[in-house]
């Protein structure tokens, strides 16, 4: 059965739509102050006494009655000898007026002294200075937070009215297991429904999540139908886009109304709403990004409505560091990490797509292309909204290039220091570009070990900037071979490559060249991946007959490997930014001996043994 959008709302409008349909329900539940934290009040909330109930003394000394006190001086000292020892918050017994510190008297036989007078109530705390029984504390929608339960204590207050929100969350799809079981091939692991429970909750919405639901549509119906009866929202998890398995249009269609099917975004655009016996049931897209919009945007926007309080985001204005395309009529949202470069803060994309978590993961904020916008410009202005406390941005540095694994324990050094490694994906030429335009920290660059790559990839594009090169990286590319390699038989062989411009297919075609091959009879010369792990997995699998790939790689996979060269990961900075501290606690990090001792580990790791040790080597010639 072929399944469509009913239609692609433009974002405002569906949250118009939704608004309308459901207005909020309006519950509250009284719970234990403990209890209240991130939840919002429901009810104004009074002080049930005064603080303090009396005049207390507000440091440690003497209460005396001020009047006995004037005319004391540095020359004319004068005993207190109508005097009380109190302590801080001690009430201040009756005739007394105000309270002289301990430090500024001294003992003479028994007998406190004073070289200055006190004034009327000085250092006295009066009755109701905090505040007065029955004047507000909390006004109603105030989101509680740690800090308040200890005064909301003070005051008398062990149990309040908060807003009552239920989400039911219904997870769904035969190939989902739960949080601890190892996925078979073809399963995942079932992770939107606690990610929709924490970030839902620290709304101040009470979050139940129901068990795994398989394609089934008799068993989703039935799993909506209960939760929509112990709910105030229900939110149905995979199953709202167009494929064969995906039931959650037409259960939830003959259940209630549907209000909308797709909405104008990306990514989330299969995000269903429909109205079940008066109550929303929102079916959100199994990819984690596209369903993370989906909670924001969407789910998040209806508690707001209904009085809860949206999780705080502070926003920054930044410039673009790159040109940035987006299809016209599309509300976009699109990962970034934001850094400060030699004065400015640039905000950095990662890649798009609805199933890519580590570009969030990676990210610090996110930017919102609005549909009325056909993309930004490298250097446009724009707002960001954080995902973390804005102090973070003065310790994000920020790399742009190809990503190594020697990367991420750099990564781990540098945090060390109190510094933050973000790594944003780009080409070799885009990294060199980033630092052409002073917009990233450093680049990431990874380029055959030869003088010609060196003038061609780096400096045609940098002929006037001083830079730093710090190597973090040195990896052994080859032919990964299922069988023996013979460099006439290669035109024989199902081949694939990597795309033009990255070492491997800089190598391959030197290769090529010297030994007198015309890449166009090697059938799939032509075909690319992108990862060097899908060269060696299309060979091991069977799909390919060689392809180029580090040595380690092929070891892993148990392919044959014919050495090509070298590739370099580098980090390239410019020199001006040497001064700063964070550019020169990478430096040192990347310089360090814990680093360097890391980086030999590699390369023994990544040393091929001989044929009668592991991966078979094929020497052909030079």
């Amino acid at each position: 059965m072929s399944r469509r959008y009913l239609n692609l709302t433009p974002l405002a409008e569906a949250l118009a739509a939704m608004r309308q349909a459901f207005p909020s329900p309006g519950h509250a539940e009284t719970v234990p102050l403990h209890l209240s934290v991130g939840r919002v009040t429901a009810e104004p909330l009074y002080a049930e006494y005064s603080i303090p109930g009396a005049d207390i003394a507000r440091f440690d000394g003497y209460a005396v009655k001020s009047s006995e006190t004037l005319g004391a001086q540095d020359q004319r000292p004068l005993p207190l000898l109508a005097s009380a020892r109190i302590n801080t918050g001690e009430v201040l017994p009756p005739s007394f007026d105000a309270v002289v510190m301990i430090e500024d008297t001294w003992d003479e036989g028994g007998i406190p002294w004073v070289r200055k007078s006190a004034a009327s109530w000085q250092h006295v705390r009066h009755a109701g200075e905090d505040i007065r029984a029955g004047e507000l504390v909390l006004p109603k929608g105030h989101q509680v937070r740690p800090f308040d339960l200890g005064a909301l204590a003070t005051y008398g207050i062990a149990r309040l009215a908060v807003r009552s929100v239920r989400v039911g969350i219904v997870p769904t799809g035969s190939e989902l297991v739960p949080l601890g079981v190892a996925p078979a091939p073809g399963q995942t692991i079932e992770t939107n429904t606690l990610m929709a429970e924490a970030y839902l909750s620290r709304m101040g919405a009470t979050c139940r999540r129901y068990g795994i639901v398989p394609d089934d549509p008799d068993r989703i119906s039935d799993a909506v139908q209960t939760a929509v009866a112990e709910n105030d929202l229900v939110i149905l998890s995979a199953g709202s886009s167009a494929g064969t398995r995906d039931f959650s249009r037409d259960v939830v269609g003959a259940l209630g109304e549907i209000v909308f099917h797709g909405i104008a975004v990306r990514p989330g655009k299969p995000v269903l709403l429909a109205n079940v016996d008066g109550k929303p049931v929102l079916g959100m897209p199994g990819y984690p990004v596209a369903a993370q919009t989906v909670l924001r945007e969407v789910a998040g926007n209806l508690l707001a409505w209904w009085g809860l309080s949206p999780l705080p985001g502070e926003e920054m204005d930044v410039r673009l560091s790159r040109r940035l395309a987006s299809d016209l009529g599309f509300d976009e949202f699109v990962p970034v990490s934001v850094g400060r470069v030699s004065g400015t803060c640039w905000a950095t994309p990662h890649p798009r797509g609805g199933g890519i978590q580590m570009a969030v993961v990676r990210a610090n904020g996110y930017l919102h292309v609005p549909a009325a916008r056909e993309g930004i410009e490298a250097g446009e202005e724009v707002h960001v909204r954080l995902t973390v406390p804005p102090p973070e941005i003065a310790r994000t540095l920020v790399c742009v290039g190809q990503r190594d694994p020697a990367l991420a324990e750099l990564r781990n050094l540098l945090s060390e220091t109190g510094y933050l490694l973000h790594c944003c994906n780009a080409s070799t030429v885009g990294a060199v570009l980033a630092v052409r335009a002073n917009t990233c920290h450093a680049a990431s660059i990874c380029i055959p070990e030869t003088e010609a790559a060196w003038n061609d990839q780096v400096l045609r594009y940098l002929p006037d900037v001083d830079l730093l090169r710090v190597q973090v990286a040195r990896t052994e590319l080859g032919i990964a071979s299922a069988g023996l390699l013979d460099a006439g038989g290669l035109a024989s062989l199902r081949f694939v490559n990597r795309p033009k411009g990255t070492a491997a297919r800089i190598l391959l075609d030197a290769w090529l060249d010297r030994q007198g091959i015309d890449a166009g009879r090697i059938a799939g010369y032509e075909q690319e991946v992108r990862t060097a792990g899908a060269v060696a997995a299309a060979v091991g699998n069977g799909f390919a007959d060689a392809g180029v790939c580090p040595a380690p790689m092929a070891r892993e996979a148990g392919l044959r490997f014919t050495p090509l060269g070298y590739e370099s990961c580098e980090l390239l900075i410019r020199k001006e930014l040497a001064a700063d501290d964070g550019v020169a606690s990478l430096v040192r990090a990347a310089r360090s001996p814990e680093f360097r001792a890391f980086l030999r580990s590699m390369e023994r790791d990544r040393t091929d043994t001989d044929p009668a040790g592991g991966t078979p080597r094929d020497a052909l010639p030079a």
